[in-house]
């Protein structure tokens, strides 16, 4: 008839055997080949997530590293050396104004000097124009002459700007040869001048006018005498004539006379 209750019996048993090893290989081979890779059994989990591929072989692992670019510190500037600011020792004759070196030449030896921006002693004529200035480069006095007389006498203290000079240099001077020199410039603004000087014993005799031609610059002009031997002295007087209104003024800055 059949197999016997006892056949049923045991194909029923082995059939739940087989489908309950089918069902545990599927739930251990399946899950371990696709889920989290394991070391600890084929479901088992460690800290590291990876991914099977389709040969059920885990691929490698790509570790995360972040890598910090460390730049070299700036290699450190030296520092420049300190340069000292000396300043080139000057030449006697580069370290003053040349005004100044003009008024110490002809001052060396001088037996006299007159300064024009004190007015010492002088005298100016009627008609004449005479103001003071100041020099902004060398930081001195001056004065300008215009508007001279045409026909001046050279005679007495002259008719022109008189300097009386101190009656220890008219004495001094008396018969013997003079220069008297002086620091002159044509007035701003032009290019020439001109101006006469005249030395007067106002007794014996006087020099006449001396012409001269003033340019832009200071510069030094000399004229010379042979003063007359004196009487009873009268004072000697240095005089200074400029050219009338219709030509430029002149300026004057120092004045020294020597004797010899």
């Amino acid at each position: 008839m059949g197999k016997s209750i006892l056949g049923m019996l045991w194909d029923k048993i082995s059939g739940r055997k087989s489908s309950s090893i089918a069902t545990a290989r599927e739930a251990t081979g399946t899950t371990g080949r696709t889920g989290t890779a394991g070391t600890t059994g084929r479901t088992g989990t460690t800290g590291t997530t990876g991914t099977k591929g389709a040969t059920g072989i885990p691929e490698a692992t790509a570790t995360s590293v972040t890598t910090t670019e460390t730049k070299a510190a700036p290699t450190p500037t030296p520092a420049r050396e300190a340069v000292a600011n000396v300043q080139p020792l000057l030449e006697p004759a580069e370290s003053i104004n040349r005004v100044d070196q003009l008024r110490a030449d002809i001052a060396a030896n001088a037996a006299f000097f007159h300064v024009f921006e004190t007015g010492e002693a002088a005298t100016t004529p009627a008609g004449m124009i005479c103001s003071s200035h100041a020099d902004v480069a060398s930081e001195t006095g001056y004065i300008r002459l215009a508007n001279g007389k045409p026909g001046a006498a050279s005679r007495g203290a002259t008719d022109g700007y008189s300097i009386r000079l101190p009656d220890i240099i008219e004495a001094a001077a008396s018969g013997k040869h003079i220069a008297v020199s002086i620091i002159a410039r044509a007035a701003a603004g032009n290019d020439t001048s001109r101006f006469a000087l005249a030395y007067s014993t106002n007794e014996v005799g006087n020099s006449g006018w001396r012409w001269f031609k003033a340019g832009v610059a200071w510069s030094v002009h000399t004229m010379e005498y042979d003063v007359p031997i004196m009487r009873k002295g009268n004072s000697d007087f240095v005089g200074i004539l400029v050219e009338d209104e219709a030509h430029p003024a002149t300026e004057f800055y120092y004045l020294a006379i020597t004797i010899s």
